[in-house]
């Protein structure tokens, strides 16, 4: 099964008077493109109709793992043959991994300077999400860079987490800070300046206009601040692109929401299945419909649909990876909820491969002229990159999968396996985005 895009949306802008407008469209298409297709998923691995995928044997994980070993460094060949990858030029698959290498570390070195006493590991987390931007960045067939506004998104949430995060900001103090940052996303400082540039260095804490219960906290709120200012070197407001600020707005807003993920044993608050799911598919899309305008601006209908898609997806990838975690937070995501209710994690891990494989918003990019194929299957590097996109997030959840045994049964556990391309009790301790980023730690120290 396909979800049906409209042609015409790839020549239609995404872009709207107001805000209320904007959200409106939106969480329209954002049920078109994630729960409506999340619900039309099977519940189990069957009939999973996909060119690339393969299923293996034991003796054939065996021989890829043999592979693995042999090969330490990643080559075009090797990523083949782990996630049967159509085929591209070994120069093509190397540019690729050396942008991925060089704006990592082109973001870490800016991080640094902006803010010298930021925790490293909060750091390197931050540069998760720079990846997806840089594979998007290659399938939209633009150049590899980090912007100002590029920076500025990556850091924002760290920032933000460090917030909310912390005990010693009252509720209160979170409220109104919450409202403040809203404000200052999708309107910005009532003495804005389209002219004014923001230098890369923290701005003076005395400028800042705060109500008296937020000022012991004006060092956290200066940082976000900036980086509010950093999107805004790219991104003029009060123009064509509006929708920059108000793709922001959004992702804030449902992060606010997203508390309601959160079950209170104290007073027996529990969230319900269908408000976990409509939380999940607004905040995974919102966070990559921001990145995209970010990237490009200005955004067609048709990549708003193609990045509510992957946003969800990557979430739910996100949750299953987190589900020890969630459970002893008694975070509600799709799969803490099951396992709370006492039931296996099966069919929404069948679920999402099935959704994933499924790849309804693009076949090919229809803006895609960058020429670059292969000239035996024909692949594009942006399409490349979209296909590796999804293959990865596939093998992701096998890991992620492959830690949490207790909660399949033993039937599934086994079929989910044979997807692997190397064996379960190997892959399970792999790491696969730790060692990702232990490369990149290499080449930045």
């Amino acid at each position: 099964m396909e979800v049906s895009v409209n042609p015409n949306d790839n020549n239609i802008f995404f872009e709207f008077n107001t805000y209320e407008e904007f959200t409106k469209e939106r969480l329209k298409l954002n049920y078109e493109q994630t729960l409506k297709l999340w619900y039309s998923r099977p519940a189990d691995l069957s009939n999973i109709d996909n060119q690339f995928i393969r299923r293996r044997t034991p003796r054939q994980q065996r021989a890829v793992l043999r592979k693995v070993k042999l090969f330490y460094f990643y080559s075009a060949r090797l990523c083949n043959d782990i996630l049967n990858m159509p085929l591209v030029e070994d120069e093509s698959f190397y540019e690729i991994y050396q942008s991925l290498v060089r704006s990592t570390v082109g973001f870490l070195n800016k991080g640094k300077r902006y803010d010298p006493m930021i925790n490293l590991e909060e750091l390197f987390k931050a540069g998760r999400l720079l990846w997806t931007m840089i594979a998007i960045q290659v399938e939209f067939d633009l150049p590899v860079a980090i912007t100002d506004s590029l920076f500025g998104y990556n850091m924002l949430y760290p920032y933000t987490d460090d917030f909310v995060d912390c005990t010693s900001v009252s509720q209160e103090a979170k409220k109104e800070f919450a409202q403040i940052l809203h404000n200052q996303l999708l309107i910005g400082e009532p003495n804005y300046d389209p002219k004014s540039h923001f230098d890369g260095k923290q701005s003076k804490l005395t400028d800042l206009r705060l109500p008296p219960s937020l000022q012991p906290y004006i060092d956290k709120i200066g940082k976000i601040f900036d980086m509010v200012k950093s999107i805004e070197n790219d991104w003029t407001r009060r123009g064509e692109h509006d929708g920059v600020y108000m793709s922001l707005a959004t992702i804030h807003d449902s992060q606010i929401k997203s508390t309601l993920q959160h079950a209170r044993p104290d007073d027996g608050y529990e969230p319900t299945m269908a408000q976990i799911e409509q939380v999940s598919a607004d905040k995974g899309g919102a966070s990559l419909i921001a990145a995209g305008f970010l990237i490009e601006g200005r955004l067609t209908r048709a990549k708003i649909a193609y990045l509510e898609y992957l946003g969800f997806g990557m979430q739910l990838v996100d949750d299953l990876q987190d589900v020890a975690l969630d459970m002893k937070n008694n975070h509600r995501t799709i799969f803490t909820q099951l396992i709370a209710e006492g039931q296996t994690l099966d069919a929404p891990t069948a679920r999402l491969i099935q959704y994933w494989y499924c790849s309804p918003a693009y076949n090919k990019f229809t803006d895609d002229h960058s020429g670059s194929s292969d000239a035996e299957t024909n692949v594009s590097m942006a399409h490349y990159a979209y296909i590796l996109m999804i293959k990865s997030c596939i093998l992701l959840i096998l890991e992620a999968a492959a830690r949490l045994p207790q909660y399949y049964s033993k039937e599934f556990y086994r079929e989910l396996s044979t997807l692997s391309p190397i064996p379960f009790n190997f892959l399970r301790r792999v790491g696969i985005e730790n060692k990702l980023m232990g490369i990149v730690r290499n080449q930045w120290f």
